[in-house]
């Protein structure tokens, strides 16, 4: 079992919470034998106050912050790859594979399963 440290937010005495939504195991003349926390909203008894379980938010303090690197996709060839190093915020990047020159938001669309627009595409030929 998980270990609380329910507190009220307005700050009541007294340390007594309800379990909402918990599911409550009781034995065959329903005499509480356990309950599963990991379900359960807690409710300050004397306010009905959601209670913030402090021990929860330490732990989640604790976790590393996973931070993915942000790729982008060649329009032309597909290959996905990482913005230069030298410079994090680049307008215009080359492909390394298939040198297609391509602007980052293009590759950023790309990747987020965008469409971009050809200029023959978007209604405005230049037939001149």
């Amino acid at each position: 079992m998980t270990w609380l440290d329910l507190r009220c937010p307005n700050g009541c005495d007294g340390g007594l919470f309800e379990a909402l939504n918990a599911p409550l195991i009781v034995d065959r003349t329903g005499s509480y034998v356990e309950h599963r926390p990991e379900a359960a909203t807690y409710v300050c008894v004397r306010c009905e106050s959601i209670a913030i379980d402090v021990a929860a938010a330490a732990r989640e303090m604790r976790q590393p912050e996973e931070v993915s690197p942000e790729t982008l996709l060649c329009p032309a060839c597909g290959l996905e790859m990482l913005p230069p190093e030298d410079d994090p915020f680049p307008s215009v990047v080359e492909c390394p594979a298939c040198e297609t020159r391509f602007g980052v938001e293009e590759g950023r669309r790309l990747q987020l399963g965008g469409t971009v627009v050809g200029p023959e595409e978007d209604g405005f030929r230049d037939d001149g």
